[in-house]
């Protein structure tokens, strides 16, 4: 048998061969190179090592041997247009196969590390947009009510930047590294609110699976109209979005819930950039920056400020159908 090979890792570059049957011939083997590490194929929980030893229907699940032997991965997965391989496979790395493996032969099945969080990419766009040079991390949209995160004091608008040390860059990596962890682990997670750095500790709880993740899921609820009927009045223009307070009326017309604090959209200029990034009637601004809004001169205010200092756009906080999306909207002149 073989054994998993944790430490030695090899260099982009370095040889490699993949044992597998594909098409049904038993026990072949390629060779290649290691092409890349650390690559994300959709795949919420694997970083994949890249390579380019021929991978085909039946390779997977073979073992990817380094030059002395050692398994530094599982062959899973190929980028191919025509079905065949064109050089571009993937494999799970031995670390995370081998920790898998070890959970489903002890309990039969996979636990994750849990925190209870929202999150989506903070991008440069978004960063630029709050003045933090080119700074990446996950920002939080939402915390489930109750779960580790909110128990803990994490916000939305909360940057995520390390989690117990380890920088993290998008939403898959704080993903990833909150699902190394087992429930009752304390994970020490520094992130940047209101331009400072904080740290904080939460407890993980399980990951749960994903029918009960798509049972709490509050997407699936109806869409806003669009449009905007000549018999409504006329609201402030923010950014080319026509936006109301919310009142009883607005609740009702629009479905916004009663925990839900902003300004609605009303109607949208087809040019602006809020309507090129998909902004529609009925969604609701909650926040801009660092501030939570209640009125379109909050909003205009932050405008106004981000001109003066230079920033070519503001993120806003965007509440639709149970969820919140940060977008980065550009100012223009």
């Amino acid at each position: 048998f073989v054994t998993f090979e944790n430490d030695a890792v090899p260099r982009v570059g370095d040889w490699v061969i993949a044992v597998g049957n594909p098409f049904g011939l038993t026990a072949t083997a390629t060779s290649g190179i290691v092409s890349a590490y650390g690559r994300d194929i959709g795949e919420t929980f694997v970083d994949f090592i890249q390579i380019d030893a021929p991978i085909n229907r039946g390779n997977s699940g073979g073992p990817t041997f380094d030059i002395y032997g050692r398994v530094i991965g599982v062959n899973t997965a190929i980028f191919s247009p025509s079905g065949g391989s064109v050089g571009i496979g993937f494999a799970i790395p031995a670390a995370t196969a081998d920790t898998i493996t070890k959970q489903l032969i002890a309990r039969g099945s996979v636990t994750r590390g849990y925190i209870g969080a929202t999150i989506q990419n903070y991008t440069r766009d978004m960063a630029a947009a709050q003045g933090l040079g080119d700074q990446r991390g996950a920002i939080v949209s939402d915390t489930v009510p109750g779960g580790p995160s909110d128990k803990a004091g994490l916000q939305a608008g909360d940057i995520v930047i390390s989690v117990n040390g380890v920088a993290v860059k998008t939403s898959s990596e704080l993903t990833r590294e909150v699902a190394k962890a087992s429930a009752g682990d304390t994970l020490r997670l520094e992130v940047i609110r209101g331009g400072s750095r904080r740290v904080i500790q939460v407890r993980s709880g399980t990951r749960p699976n994903e029918r009960e993740l798509a049972a709490n899921d509050n997407s699936g609820g109806p869409s806003a109209p669009r449009g905007q009927s000549p018999s409504q009045p006329a609201y402030p223009v923010v950014l080319g979005m026509s936006l109301a307070p919310i009142d009883a009326a607005a609740r009702r017309t629009f479905s916004i819930p009663e925990n839900v604090r902003g300004v609605v959209v009303t109607a949208l200029e087809s040019s602006s950039d809020a309507a090129r990034k998909g902004l529609r009637r009925g969604d609701v601004i909650t926040r801009v920056n660092n501030r939570n809004i209640s009125a379109a001169s909050d909003l205009a205010a932050e405008v106004d400020a981000a001109r003066t200092a230079g920033r070519p756009s503001v993120l806003v906080g965007v509440s639709r159908d149970g969820r919140t999306l940060f977008l980065p909207l550009e100012i223009g002149g």
